[in-house]
């Protein structure tokens, strides 16, 4: 299983189990991220409501947060024994840095003026520069991925984290074919974020700002749109 996965030997070395303060305080990242989407970039009355009614996608995310903390963060988030500037380097400059600008995902499919969605009815519609942009993210998902498949060689546990890696898409695959025309795949931005930072869990500057980008996407997209479901029915 990817939680038991160790480090290739070139990286520096794992905690060797989860750090309950390190927990509690990327839980905390997690919270404040969503609540400055929610309620300074979306200027809504409550921090803590995204953009389905009440809270009960801020919970899910706390209830789901050990969870995940324990499948990527656990690896490579807590450096207990760093000193403070060290700390100061790897958690804020490599970690809390990036999370928080990726909580302006929005602004920049602005500012570049592409602005689709990965479901098969955006995807054949796309302009030149919508799908110029989704060509460069293919490519930085497809790089990060091809690295990370290395040192998860070097690390041994090839595997597993190959299995998991192209299982997840295979059976949400299968499930799109089993329901049939009456439903379609939305694929959302925080599902995108959710699935693969877990993978970016090796202990090194480049695996550790991948895991925060991907982190914060799934933050921004669940405070900003909503924890959305995957299949949607299709309109008649």
């Amino acid at each position: 299983m990817i939680s038991s996965m160790q480090p290739a030997s070139t990286e520096k070395p794992a905690a060797k189990s989860a750090s309950w303060p390190a927990l509690c305080v990327w839980l905390g990242f997690l919270a404040a991220g969503y609540a400055y989407v929610a309620g300074f970039l979306c200027q809504r009355d409550h921090p803590f409501h995204s953009g389905n009614p009440g809270i009960r996608d801020f919970t899910l995310v706390l209830l789901l947060g050990p969870v995940l903390f324990m499948l990527g963060p656990r690896h490579n988030w807590n450096p207990h024994r760093f000193s403070a500037l060290a700390i100061l380097k790897w958690n804020g400059m490599c970690y809390l840095l990036p999370f928080f600008l990726t909580l302006h995902w929005e602004f920049l499919g602005h500012a570049i003026g592409a602005q689709f969605s990965l479901k098969a009815a955006d995807l054949a519609a796309l302009d030149l520069r919508s799908g110029g942009a989704l060509a460069m993210g293919v490519t930085i998902i497809t790089g990060l991925l091809v690295s990370h498949l290395a040192w998860a060689r070097r690390a041994k546990i090839l595997y597993p984290y190959a299995t998991l890696l192209c299982g997840i898409p295979c059976l949400i695959g299968i499930i799109t074919l089993l329901v049939g025309d009456g439903y379609y795949l939305h694929v959302h931005h925080y599902c995108l974020g959710t699935f693969l930072f877990p993978f970016f869990r090796f202990r090194n500057h480049f695996s550790l700002t991948a895991q925060a980008v991907f982190v914060g996407l799934a933050v921004e997209g669940i405070s900003r749109w909503g924890m959305d479901p995957v299949w949607y029915p299709s309109v008649p």
